[in-house]
């Protein structure tokens, strides 16, 4: 019997895993057979006395954000790894669904290391863009166009490249959507989940 596929899904710096519920009430229904797991980024967020964060945004810039990412990338894998044991998972039924800073990371460590079959990356970008792409990780990337607080355009740069790496890769904009989990966002997540791997498993 095939194993169930494993979600887990990836809050936003300073927030819970208890933010990611619109989404995991909408993939409850449209996955029934799915495992969804919701963890906590690994450190307290330092800007505010509640949540969590993988890595800090106090003073964060264009120049220093690569090496807090790449500084918090072992913690992270950690945690989707320990997750998978738990539940009996390997990376071909592990999807991972992030917003910000959780797609920021879930985009990250994907980079090179075979650790899920599809990343969902919702509003997030990455830092810098790739060279290279694991072949074996479909990603779809969801973003509102009207997001203030990381633009679309990190989203369409990211498409362009990884098609350009020939990775399996999907882009939509969702129309006068900011930087939330708005319903319209929701769905495209959804959406995203549904879509059929291009790729197979090398």
């Amino acid at each position: 019997m095939a194993a169930r596929p494993l979600v887990i899904l990836l809050h936003g710096v300073g927030s819970t895993p208890a933010a990611m519920a619109p989404l995991a009430d909408r993939i409850a229904l449209a996955l029934p057979g799915a495992v969804i797991a919701a963890p906590p980024a690994a450190l307290p967020y330092d800007l505010g006395e509640q949540g969590h964060q993988w890595f800090s945004v106090d003073g964060i810039t264009e120049d220093n954000r690569p090496a807090r990412i790449q500084a918090a990338l072992p913690a992270f894998v950690d945690t989707i790894r320990g997750l998978q044991r738990a539940h009996g998972a390997a990376p071909e039924n592990t999807v991972l669904a992030g917003f910000s800073q959780g797609a920021i990371m879930a985009l990250a460590a994907c980079t090179d290391t075979w650790l899920a079959r599809h990343v969902v990356a919702i509003a997030g970008r990455f830092a810098p863009l790739p060279d290279a792409w694991e072949g074996r990780t479909a990603v779809s990337l969801v973003h509102g166009t009207m997001d203030g607080t990381v633009p679309a355009d990190h989203s369409r740069r990211a498409a362009a490249r990884l098609a350009e790496l020939g990775a399996d890769v999907h882009l939509d904009l969702v129309p006068r959507a900011v930087h939330m989990l708005a319903p319209p966002i929701v769905e495209a997540a959804i959406n995203a989940l549904a879509r059929p791997p291009r790729l197979a498993p090398i």
